[in-house]
């Protein structure tokens, strides 16, 4: 009895191997991304938070101690202390504005000091700082090629295949290759050698499994240069979703970064 169920056992599990065994194809993909440029802008909430943990550092603050700075009664000292009073206006919450108490001496004239000209006594003015809008004008125009756009999330880099689907860049894995090299091989015969990548690791993140191969994915970041592909975009995530085929974002929407 027991042999009979082994032998069954036996013959069913080579039936198995040889209806699954088929030869499928070992592919290298490449994620390559290029990181954020600017920091996120905060949530309302976040917003008002930072605001008030800052106002609470000011507030509770070491007494800047003047008298070691400043002549008293002297114009430097009362320059600082209008500077100093507009400081603790920029703290606004509810409807009133805290103001830390700021006491302005009147000036003493000392008959004993030397005349100084008034351009030594003015308060140095330094450079103005531009800020430059968070918007580019790529984002304008929507250019898809281009990764001066969405400075703020990370872009991917997806090509188009000979079947016209949109993918990361990938390659066969030819004999004694490794996979970050297939990938990396991959990617300069797609993309062209004008690009600085660093690869992360030896070893995939992920995988993509098909009738027609297995895609081991490796993650890259692109540090300067230009793709040189056919059909390229740089995309979101959220737009990497809507740009790939449904079951290949199975596979790759839980090893793509959120931000």
């Amino acid at each position: 009895m027991f042999g009979r169920s082994a032998l069954r056992l036996a013959c069913g599990a080579r039936q198995f191997s040889t209806t699954r065994t088929r030869s499928v194809a070992v592919r290298a993909s490449i994620i390559l991304q290029r990181d954020p440029i600017v920091t996120q802008q905060s949530a309302k909430f976040e917003a008002a938070a930072d605001q008030y943990f800052g106002w609470l550092d000011y507030m509770t603050a070491d007494k800047f101690p003047r008298e070691f700075f400043f002549k008293p009664g002297s114009s430097a000292e009362n320059r600082w202390a209008d500077q100093d009073q507009e400081r603790a206006l920029e703290w606004h919450f509810g409807g009133t504005r805290p103001k830390r108490p700021v006491t302005k001496k009147p000036i003493e004239e000392d008959p004993d000091a030397e005349e100084v000209e008034d351009d030594l006594m003015a308060p140095v003015v330094g450079k103005t700082v531009e800020v430059q809008p968070r918007e580019t004008q790529a984002d304008a125009s929507n250019d898809l090629l281009s990764l001066e756009r969405k400075l703020d999330r990370t872009l991917y880099l997806i090509v188009r295949d000979a079947k016209g689907r949109w993918a990361f860049p990938q390659s066969d894995v030819q004999d004694e290759e490794a996979l970050h090299e297939a990938a990396r091989r991959g990617l300069r015969d797609m993309c062209g050698s004008k690009m600085s990548v660093w690869t992360v690791g030896c070893g995939p993140i992920g995988h993509h499994v098909t009738n027609e191969h297995t895609a081991f994915f490796v993650k890259a970041h692109i540090l300067a240069g230009k793709a040189e592909a056919k059909e390229y975009k740089w995309v979101t995530r959220e737009e990497l979703g809507e740009a790939v085929s449904s079951d290949y974002w199975a596979s790759v929407k839980d090893i793509l970064s959120t931000v």
